[in-house]
């Protein structure tokens, strides 16, 4: 645990070598949530709601679940397994304390974590003051949304490592990464909500673990289920992260393999 612990630290303080980066990052989410607002603005129009939302619950969305729970790419596991498969690096991961998928679960967590203090919490902050932010619907749905949080944070980090694994049969991780970013761009609910997809459509994206991202989060948050659905929504997303973290220990094991076979 002490040296999973140090990686998470390590990779928060490689973060914050980055001034000017972390800067520039901030204007891009500031940039990006702006677009995203605009956006909402157009489409609502005039009317009040649309299927029974509101503009500033999509405000809220937007500021929230575009920065907190999506604005992270994710991607940068499958390309940085990809590259320590590519380089032979591997092999010196191998011989680390921590095993390599919780090694790659260590550093990102320390890059989520840097990216919701400070560069996450200012948009937040800034664009909140413009346009206004919807608190949680109440004290129990915003326990709820917490929890969804963490959910939302295992099953896209998971994701992300046991799509990047899948590298050491496929060799060129730029497929898997352009594959992740789509499936996730849309089946999260990170650009769209799901309550605005077609019904055929969303029912395959409610039975998928995607929708844990971002949507079922900010469903949550902004009470469009009551608090014994947001229970059983937070069980359901934890059931989720679980088999997707077997899938995880699954895949590692037989891509150790692959690795011996390769190296003997």
């Amino acid at each position: 645990m002490s040296a999973f612990l140090a990686l998470i630290r390590a990779a928060f303080r490689r973060e914050a070598e980055h001034r000017s980066r972390n800067i520039i990052r901030i204007l891009g989410g500031l940039v990006e949530i702006l677009a995203r607002i605009s956006i909402w603005q157009a489409a609502f129009g005039a009317h009040p709601s649309l299927y029974g939302i509101t503009l500033s619950q999509m405000i809220t969305y937007a500021l929230i679940g575009g920065t907190v729970l999506s604005s992270w790419d994710a991607t940068m596991i499958v390309r940085d397994v990809g590259a320590t498969i590519r380089t032979g690096a591997i092999g010196s991961s191998l011989l680390r304390p921590v095993g390599y998928p919780l090694m790659l679960l260590a550093e990102q967590l320390g890059v989520r974590f840097f990216d919701w203090l400070l560069v996450s919490a200012p948009v937040i902050v800034i664009m909140g003051l413009i346009y206004g932010i919807e608190p949680p619907a109440s004290l129990g749905h915003a326990l709820l949304f917490l929890g969804h949080v963490v959910v939302s944070l295992a099953i896209l980090m998971t994701t992300a490592i046991l799509i990047g694994l899948l590298s050491f049969w496929v060799f060129d991780a730029h497929s898997l990464e352009w594959f992740m970013r789509g499936l996730l761009a849309v089946l999260s609910g990170g650009l769209v909500p799901i309550w605005f997809f077609p019904s055929g459509f969303a029912q395959v994206a409610h039975a998928l673990p995607f929708s844990w991202i971002t949507y079922q989060p900010m469903a949550v948050y902004l009470g469009e289920r009551d608090l014994a659905a947001s229970a059983l929504s937070l069980a359901a997303g934890s059931g989720w992260a679980v088999v997707l973290g077997l899938g995880v220990a699954f895949v590692w094991s037989r891509a150790c393999g692959q690795v011996v076979v390769q190296g003997g």
